[in-house]
Order: structure tokens, then C-alpha cells, then sequence
């Protein structure tokens, strides 16, 4: 079944309409998953909040009615863990104090072009599931204290031995008023530490040596006396520190304590290094029999036909009911427990209105739903066998086995995108192969018999002739380059970026053009992929400016002269920039898709090319317009090695 929870709800505040929506259609193109909303005010995106459910805003600073500080204010007075990414054209630290002050998930400034949308969708996702574990890890705390409330053993937990937690077992023992009155005690106040012992198990646990022991003790209670007891220590995470459970009980229940402890620890670690679903299912199983003591019990997984299908069974319930049932969508308990998601015992099931049969053996049920994946289902002859304790424990079991078949779906994924790529990379070589060979051999030959038809007759045909194929010969080199360069860049050398501009420009056809370099710096980069996008640029500023002064003259104009191109430095990078005639606005967003060209006789491919090599080499670049009107490409992000 499809995770509802993978996707993302993103709210776009902006109060620019179209920036609002762009933002809104760049994150769910840069991000699977992702579903985004524009909306052009704060006070409209709060009226909107009251009626959805949302992932994470993305709101401006600047907007007329409520700004984005006073925004985010009111969304935390809504929602105080609702990611909230402050995505504006200021950057000032005197912002970014405030919007850290009020609570702001991130804080990410506008740049020009369209990578920027690329982090910005990462953020979003990042933030999102950043919310999302600390909410899992809130529902577990939570889950945990319901089972520690339950436990008839005394707990106490401590980060840097100091009582942050008693349950209503332990307020007993100690003979405490309530909770409070053990917390921010001094746990070895309460539990003896002999000092021959001071270097002994249960101090080496309170000193986070990462150990799990268990020993006798005598405890002091608030009146003053002392009690003979087991304790059990071990380590553990507590509102993200690292604290000490100890669990105090009697000495005869001691063995049965420690031997479940130990079991769930181990099917635990059993669970997460499952690989398949039918894995994780045997092992919860056996942990809800052996652990919490649900003898006769079954889990049962979704398959392909929406059908909760029994995997995995106790010898226990087989021998109760004999073959395991499947449950379809309709009237069963166990696929209405499913689809509410809530753990559920029933007292008697005969009494029960969708009881699939009402003379089974079986009387009383505990259902365990495993999210989407499924139902982990135990089975008793005896009416309402099922405590509360056994309803806690059930959910923890739960919970990790749901946590392990998502890791699984994941794992499972990650292995068919891996299959995916492998096999794009492979039909991509053999389309470099069937180019580079079968394609270059005819081109090669009709280019051989079209130098000879030269020399023995004149005709424009032949001209046009000739073009076409230097024009195939053309696509063919652009499209080998585009097959090669968008593998990232595992080495790098040092370049001195004037001297490599410099060997470029000998190679590429400038006609009258020329070149100036405002430059000293090195750089750290692929000297092979510099070189092919420095040329691709040089390129593509020569031929549209020609193309651009024979439309002049062709309407009755003076033509203009050669154009010139100037290397500069830029803040972490290099531009590359000209005093041709530029390229208009409208088209700076898909210059740089396969195909794009104002040349009648280009290819299309350069400026892909040159986005290609920046991206594999970590590099972000943008289009601008430069000081004469021309075209002007920044690059970014560049490892600068020195300034000269």
C-alpha cells in the first residue's frame, strides 16, 4: 500500500502572485513527494491553516499585511512544531536574529536562477523529516511512559544522575507524595552505593560507561528505611540526553525481568536487521510469545491484492484454529481494527457484530495494528484474557516491527532505484557506443565523397549539403559530451583559470571576437570538463552574437562588430560574460534544458553541457544580464585554491 506519510503539504507565502506560485511548482519538481500551495497573503495562509493539514511553510519577509516574523508568531501560537522557512531577498543578521528568536525551522535567502529552488526543496524535506522523527521519538516516549506507568517494578530514570522520571511503583517504594517528589533527587540518595563498590556495575552505569547490570541493593526510602532489593541498570536516550533507567524489584522476580529485557533488546536488534517482510514478521512472532507472553498469535501483511494475508504464526494458534484465515476489506474485525489503527483488545469475540464465525474456539483477541503494512493478531480460549499491560507492551512490539517493514519498503526501493540507474547507465553507454561508431563511420564516408564531388563541379546544392553535415557532425560530438558528463567529479587539480580560458580560446573559431581576463585566481576543478565548458560558452557567445548581427544586416542595418568576452572574478567563483546581445528574460529559466538555441544552425546542447559539468562538479551558475546588456554566466560554490 502507498505511505500516505511520505508525502509532503507545503504552503507558499508570497505576496508576489506568480513568485507564489513558482515557488509552489519549482519544490514539487525538484522533489518527489512533494505537493505545494501559493498563497499571496499571511492572513489568508492562516485562514488556510485552519482548514488543512500542512507539512511545512514557506513564507517571504516583506509582504504587506502581516510580515514573515509576525507570521511565523502566529503560526507557533498555532502549531509550535510546525517547520516554518523563512525564504526572502534580505539578508540581513538583524532579520535572521529575529526569525531565530521567534522560532524560525530556517532561514534561507533568495539568490537569482533556478538551483535555489533545488535547496530549497531539500530543506523543506529536510525540516519535514526532522519533525516527523521527533514526533515518533515523542509518541515512543510516550508509549514508554504508558508502559513504566503500568509496570508493577519500580523505575527511575536519571540523566547526570538526577531524577528525571518515577513511575506510580516507585512513588510507592520510596513512599513519595507523588512523581515530582522523587524528581531532581539525586539517584545515588536513593539507591546505596557501598563505597568499597564505588567503581562497581551499577556506578559504572551512572557514569555512562555504557553497560547494563544488575545487582542487589539496598534502596532508602523518604522515611528513612531501607529496603533489600534487585536493581536493574541500564542506559538509554531521555529528551535527547543520555540518562539511566534502574529498575527496582523484588528478588524473586528478578530472573523473569532480566530474561524479558534481554529478549526485547535482542528481537529488537532482530527486527531492524530483518531484509524482507516475511522476516520481520517471523521474528515478531516469536518476541510477542516469548516477551509479552501472547502464545497463540499471527501477523498479517497487506499484499498486492489489498488482502491482510497470514504470514507468520505460532504452532499455539494453529493448533487453536487450525488454517489461518485472510481477512478482505469488508465486515471482520481484524480489517476494522486495520483501517482505525488502534490497538484493540476484545473481551469475547462471539458477541462482537463482524465476528467472522461465532463458534471459533477462540473468545477473546488482542489486535496489534502494524501502520499500513498490516496486523500482528493474538488469540486466547479464555474471555477477556488481555490486560492493559499486555495491550502497552503489544503496542511497543508493534511500533518496532512497523518501524522495521518500513525500513525494509525503503531498502526495497533504494534496490529498484539502484537496478533503474544501472540500467539507464547501461543503455546510455550503448547509445555513446552506437554513435561514436555506427553513426561517425557513414558520416565519415558521405563527408569523403562530398570533397570529391567538390572538386569536380560547383553547385549550391553541394554547400548545403556540406552544412547539413557539418551540422550532424556537430549534434553528434554534443551529444557524446552530454552522454559523459553527468557523472559527478570524483578528482579535481589545481587550474589557473586565466591560462586554461586562454588555451580555450585558441581552439574554439572566434572570427573577429575578442577576449579579456580579469583574473588570477586557481582553482580546484576537472581540467578536461573546464576546458569543454569554457569552450561551449565561448561558443555559444560567438555564434549568437553572428547570428544576431546577420539578422541586423539582413533587415538593412549596420552589422556590429565582433563581440567581446570578458573573465572576471565573482565572490566564490568565475563569470564569463559578453557585449553580445544577451539573451531575453523570459528564456533565462530554460536556457539551460537540452535542446534550447536562437542559433538557426545551433544545436541546442551547450549551455546544457556547461549546467551539466557545473552541476557534476558542485558548482551552481546562473544567467544574468551583463553591464552592456549581453549575457553573463556566474559560476559558484567553486573551490577557489588561491588569487594567484
Amino acid at each position: 500500500m502507498d505511505h500516505v506519510a511520505s508525502g509532503i503539504t507545503v504552503l507558499c507565502v508570497d505576496d508576489e502572485p506568480s513568485f507564489a506560485d513558482l515557488i509552489a511548482t519549482h519544490l514539487e519538481r525538484n522533489e518527489e513527494g512533494i505537493d505545494a500551495t501559493g498563497i499571496t497573503s499571511a492572513a489568508d495562509a492562516l485562514s488556510y491553516l485552519d482548514e488543512h493539514e500542512v507539512d511545512c511553510i514557506v513564507s517571504d519577509y516583506h509582504m504587506p499585511d502581516i510580515d514573515g516574523i509576525a507570521f511565523l508568531e502566529a503560526v507557533r501560537a498555532k502549531d509550535p512544531n510546525l517547520p516554518f522557512l523563512l525564504f526572502t531577498s534580505e539578508g540581513s543578521e538583524s532579520l535572521a536574529s529575529k526569525a531565530i528568536a521567534a522560532g524560525v525551522t530556517d532561514y534561507i535567502q533568495k539568490t537569482r536562477g533556478t538551483q535555489q529552488y533545488a535547496v530549497l526543496a531539500r530543506r523543506v524535506r529536510n525540516a519535514v523529516e526532522q519533525a516527523r522523527a521527533k514526533a515518533t521519538a515523542d509518541d515512543a516516549q510516550k508509549q514508554t511512559k504508558r508502559i513504566l506507568n503500568a509496570a508493577s517494578d519500580a523505575v527511575l530514570i536519571s540523566v547526570t544522575d538526577t531524577v528525571v522520571y518515577a513511575n506510580p511503583a516507585a512513588v510507592e517504594l520510596f513512599g513519595a507524595a507523588d512523581s515530582a517528589d522523587l524528581c531532581d533527587r539525586v539517584l545515588t540518595d536513593l539507591i546505596e552505593v557501598p563505597a568499597e563498590s564505588g567503581t562497581g556495575p551499577v556506578h559504572a552505569v551512572i557514569k555512562e560507561e555504557r553497560t547494563a547490570v544488575q545487582v542487589g541493593r539496598t534502596i532508602r526510602t523518604l522515611a528513612g528505611n531501607s529496603v533489600q532489593a534487585s536493581v536493574t541498570a541500564c542506559n538509554l536516550t531521555w529528551n535527547g540526553a543520555d540518562g539511566t533507567v534502574t529498575i527496582v524489584s523484588n528478588r524473586n522476580e528478578t530472573d523473569e525481568r532480566e530474561r524479558r529485557l534481554e529478549a526485547l533488546h535482542e528481537a529488537t536488534r532482530q527486527l531492524m536487521g530483518a531484509e524482507v517482510r516475511n522476516k520481520v514478521a517471523g521474528i515478531g512472532v516469536n518476541a510477542a510469545a516469548e516477551i509479552i507472553g501472547l502464545d497463540a498469535n499471527a501477523v498479517h501483511l497487506v499484499n498486492e491484492d489489498g488482502h491482510l494475508e497470514p504470514v507468520a504464526a505460532t504452532a499455539s494458534l494453529r493448533k487453536l484454529v487450525g488454517d489461518i484465515p485472510a481477512f478482505e476489506p469488508g465486515d471482520s474485525i481484524a480489517w476494522r481494527v486495520y483501517e482505525s489503527g488502534e490497538a484493540t483488545a476484545i473481551p469475547d469475540v462471539r458477541l462482537d457484530d463482524d465476528v467472522q464465525n461465532r463458534e471459533t474456539p477462540i473468545r477473546s483477541e488482542l489486535y496489534l495494528p502494524l501502520g499500513d503494512y498490516g496486523i500482528l493478531i493474538a488469540a486466547s480460549a479464555t474471555v477477556d484474557a488481555f490486560t492493559e499491560t499486555d495491550v502497552v507492551a503489544g503496542r511497543v512490539l508493534a511500533a518496532n516491527m512497523e518501524a522495521a517493514l518500513a525500513a525494509v519498503e525503503r531498502d526495497e526501493q533504494l534496490r529498484d532505484r539502484e537496478r533503474e540507474l544501472s540500467t539507464q547507465n547501461d543503455r546510455l553507454e550503448q547509445f555513446a557506443t552506437v554513435v561514436s561508431h555506427d553513426l561517425r563511420n557513414p558520416l565519415n564516408v558521405a563527408i569523403g565523397r562530398l570533397e570529391a564531388l567538390k572538386q569536380r563541379h560547383d553547385d549550391d546544392s553541394i554547400a548545403a549539403i556540406d552544412q547539413a553535415l557539418d551540422r550532424m557532425q556537430a549534434l553528434i560530438d554534443d551529444l557524446l559530451l552530454l552522454a559523459r558528463t553527468g557523472d559527478s567529479i570524483a578528482e579535481t587539480e589545481t587550474v589557473a583559470l586565466a591560462t586554461a580560458v586562454r588555451d580555450c580560446w585558441e581552439v574554439v573559431e572566434t572570427g573577429d571576437a575578442a577576449l579579456v581576463v580579469e583574473t588570477d585566481r586557481k582553482i580546484r576543478a576537472d581540467m578536461t570538463r573546464l576546458q569543454q565548458l569554457l569552450e561551449n560558452l565561448f561558443r555559444n557567445a560567438v555564434e549568437h552574437s553572428a547570428t544576431d548581427s546577420q539578422s541586423r544586416t539582413d533587415d538593412g542595418e549596420h552589422g556590429v562588430s565582433g563581440v567581446t568576452i570578458t573573465i572576471s572574478d565573482v565572490p566564490g567563483g568565475f563569470a564569463v560574460s559578453d557585449d553580445g546581445p544577451g539573451i531575453p528574460e523570459a528564456d533565462r529559466e530554460t536556457v539551460f534544458e537540452s535542446g534550447y538555441s536562437t542559433a538557426g544552425d545551433g544545436t541546442g546542447f551547450g549551455l546544457s553541457i556547461v549546467s551539466q559539468i557545473a552541476t557534476a562538479h558542485g558548482w551552481t551558475v546562473t544567467l544574468t544580464e551583463s553591464d552592456s546588456g549581453g549575457a553573463r554566466f556566474e559560476f559558484t560554490g567553486v573551490d577557489v585554491a588561491s588569487e594567484k
